[in-house]
């Protein structure tokens, strides 16, 4: 599960909890018994769903039956559709930015990055108020979309844990026979959707720039590589060295991050907040990351467990990295306060509310 729909379905599920709320998707997602929200599989699998107006009435119909108040778009996409619908039902609607995704497709080298930034922001001045992941994402559209402050709000990615997890020892032991590694070593991880070129970079530059230096300034380390869709010619790569595993998708999340030491977040594109690095602060797990990595979090909530180190410098990135294995801090209850998903669903049905 991606970034993006981690987000969406967190957020709903905690906001299931304090109100009733249904979710419009497309019909290939799996049964939500598990949540606390309604799930209605109404859109297409296709690019048909993007069709302006093209699910209109239908929708229209849902939103009466269920005596909908607010309504969040989830996707730039669909602000035509969100925004025609809010105003034949005469209710507020708002915008979910997850990024500013045309500044997401212009770091990608996509030639039509400028005419989905007229319609972002023609989306974002339409909508009761857009929904940030991140404090710099709401900053920038203030800068460069003139869209006024209070119709910016602060809502953040978060983490299932609202405290420090317990012991990881069982967990460590588990993977370590399973993969057959050193439980004596630091244990030091990159994870995420390895067919998204940003994050194949970082795998890269863990094969090319990091894993080199750290071999030659000793140390005991075992870098591990999770998640789907390395590519045959990097996990090629990655055999031919002692001290990386490419151990591929992780079915046990939970596990994987209770056993983990250091999460690395060499990753310098792509937009938006680094989800990788909020959940493994979330599991009180030492972070090193560049600063384009680190975008989206408040560095002050992290305590000692967020090391920055200035893109590219990978000498400083590996000092950084000893520094994280040979130290042991907690991440302040702060962290919790601001980033736990409860606690942003209170806050999501405060600015609703309004």
């Amino acid at each position: 599960m991606g970034g993006g729909h981690v987000a969406i379905t967190q957020l709903h599920h905690h906001l299931g909890k304090l109100c009733p709320d249904h979710v419009v998707s497309t019909r290939d997602n799996d049964p939500a018994d598990s949540q606390a929200f309604d799930l209605l599989p109404l859109f297409s699998t296709g690019p048909s769903r993007y069709i302006p107006y093209a699910y209109q009435q239908k929708l229209k119909g849902l939103a009466r039956r269920y005596d909908v108040q607010n309504i969040i778009c989830e996707h730039p996409y669909m602000a035509l559709s969100a925004h025609r619908l809010a105003r034949s039902l005469h209710i507020p609607w708002y915008l979910r930015a997850h990024n500013i995704e045309s500044e997401r497709f212009r770091s990608l080298g996509k030639p039509w990055w400028r005419i989905l930034a007229r319609y972002e922001q023609w989306a974002m001045e339409r909508a009761s108020g857009t929904l940030f992941l991140t404090q710099e994402d709401a900053e920038w559209a203030q800068q460069h979309f003139a869209i006024p402050g209070e119709q910016c709000h602060f809502l953040p990615f978060g983490t299932v844990m609202n405290a420090h997890p317990g012991s990881q020892t069982a967990a460590r032991k588990s993977l370590a026979e399973l993969w057959n590694i050193d439980p004596s070593r630091t244990w030091i991880y990159f994870l995420g959707a390895l067919a998204y070129r940003p994050n194949e970079e970082a795998v890269e530059y863990i094969i090319n720039e990091i894993a080199p230096r750290l071999r030659q300034q000793g140390g005991n380390y075992q870098l591990l590589i999770g998640g789907k869709g390395l590519s045959a010619s990097l996990q090629q790569q990655v055999a031919q060295t002692s001290d990386i595993r490419y151990v591929g998708f992780i079915p046990v999340l939970d596990d994987f991050l209770n056993a983990c030491d250091v999460m690395v977040n060499p990753v310098m594109k792509g937009g938006g907040v680094k989800t990788k690095a909020v959940e493994a602060l979330g599991y009180n797990k030492m972070v090193v990351s560049t600063r384009s990595g680190a975008a989206g979090l408040l560095p002050a909530l992290c305590g000692d467990n967020l090391l920055l180190s200035h893109d590219e410098d990978w000498d400083g990135f590996c000092a950084h990295i000893r520094k994280a294995a040979a130290q042991r801090s907690n991440v302040p209850q702060a962290f919790y306060e601001t980033y736990y998903w409860g606690n942003i669903a209170r806050k999501a049905v405060s600015i609703l509310s309004r």
